[in-house]
Order: C-alpha cells, then sequence, then structure tokens
C-alpha cells in the first residue's frame, strides 16, 4: 500500500485538547494532517469532575466546564479559515476513558494529543492520560512534542 493510500485512510483525527502549547501543537498537527487527507477533525476537552477545580484556578466543576468550553469555541473559531471539518464536544469524566470511548463512538481513525511535563493542567490531562491512550487505544496515537520557543532559534 502507497503512503497517499494509507493516508487516504484517515477519516476522522481526535485532537483531545487542555489549553496547553502542547495541545496547540496537536490541534496544528492535526489540522495539517485533515488538509491533506480530507479528514475531519474533532476537538474534545475533558472536565475532569474527580479533579479538584483549584488545581485549575477555578473554583467548582461548572466554572471549569466553562472554561473548557470558551478553549474549544476559541481554538475552533481560531482553525476556522482552513478547509478543514471541525467538530467540539465537551465531556466529563476521566480524561483517558472518555477520550477513548469518543474515539469509538465516533469511529475515529486517529487520535493526537500533546505531550509536555511543565503544566499541572498536562500533568493532569495529558501525562498519564497520553501513556494509558497509547496503551489501550485500538487506533493510532500521536504524541506530538510542545515546540519550544525559547531554543535560540529566532
Amino acid at each position: 500500500m502507497s503512503g497517499d493510500d494509507q493516508a487516504g485512510s484517515i477519516r476522522s483525527i481526535l485532537v483531545a485538547t487542555d489549553g496547553s502549547a502542547a495541545a496547540d501543537e496537536a490541534l496544528e498537527r492535526a489540522l495539517k494532517l485533515a488538509e491533506q487527507t480530507g479528514a475531519a477533525v474533532h476537538v474534545l476537552a475533558v472536565v475532569d469532575a474527580t479533579t479538584n477545580p483549584m488545581h485549575f484556578g477555578v473554583d467548582d466543576i461548572g466554572e471549569l466546564q466553562q472554561t473548557r468550553e470558551r478553549l474549544v469555541d476559541d481554538l475552533v473559531a481560531t482553525a476556522g479559515d482552513r478547509d478543514v471539518k471541525i467538530q467540539s464536544a465537551i465531556r466529563r469524566g476521566r480524561p483517558a476513558t472518555v477520550i477513548l470511548t469518543y474515539a469509538d463512538e465516533h469511529a475515529i481513525d486517529m487520535v493526537i494529543v500533546g505531550r509536555t511535563g511543565r503544566s499541572r493542567v498536562a500533568d493532569v490531562l495529558l501525562g498519564s492520560t497520553t501513556d494509558q491512550l497509547v496503551r489501550e487505544a485500538s487506533v493510532p496515537v500521536v504524541v506530538v512534542p510542545e515546540t519550544k520557543a525559547d531554543d535560540g532559534a529566532e
């Protein structure tokens, strides 16, 4: 099978986001791939109701839900000028479980997540979550590292 045939089989890509720079890099990678393949991009943010909202600088889960909604809305608006079909969703639950369930429910062909260890938000939502996704997903999981902005290149 040629690379083009393989790329053409990607019809839907799921990007799990937590608002980190690494998640932004994952979304950018997904959008580029979607432009090449014609795939739809699903942007999913998970509100982990088992986590103390104070870790995120908010007072309650409802506020965290609203923060996630604004995040997803902003990401979709930013990507809106691209010729890519984008769907967004906010779900509650344990992040890895919710992401895997969403992927199954929507016949996702690939999951793309960001990798970072620098923020508490990322540690909670995409640290151990990424590890579980890589181990348990029935589709390929692409882990995108955060680009270092201050690596000396200008």
